[in-house]
C-alpha cells in the first residue's frame, strides 16, 4: 500500500514554488528461517517515489518537461524534508 504527500519546492532556477507528489512505500525486512537464520526474502529500502509536478493553482503536470537536474534537487530536497518531519513526529 502506498501514499501520497506534498511537498513544495522552491525552484531558483525558474523563480516558481511547484506543488510535488510523492508516493511513499515503508522499508519491508524480508523473512528469515527461524532455525537456520537464513534470509528467505530480500530487505526493501523504503522508497519516496516523484509521481507530478504542478504550479500552484494549476493542474498540468509539469514532471515530463522539468530538466533532470531539477528533479534531481527536488528528489534530494524532498527527502530531507520527509526525514526531518519523521524525524519531529518521532519526537515529538
Amino acid at each position: 500500500m502506498s501514499n501520497q504527500y506534498e511537498f513544495l519546492y522552491e525552484c531558483d532556477e525558474l523563480g516558481l514554488t511547484l506543488k510535488c507528489l510523492f508516493e511513499y512505500e515503508p522499508e519491508e525486512i524480508g523473512s528469515i528461517e527461524p532455525m537456520s537464520g537464513m534470509k528467505l526474502e530480500p530487505d526493501y529500502p523504503e522508497v519516496w517515489t516523484l509521481v507530478s509536478v504542478f504550479l500552484p493553482n494549476s493542474s498540468v503536470d509539469l514532471s515530463g518537461v522539468l530538466h533532470p537536474d531539477v528533479i534531481f534537487q527536488v528528489q534530494m530536497d524532498a527527502a530531507t524534508y520527509f526525514e526531518e518531519k519523521r524525524e519531529e513526529k518521532y519526537y515529538d
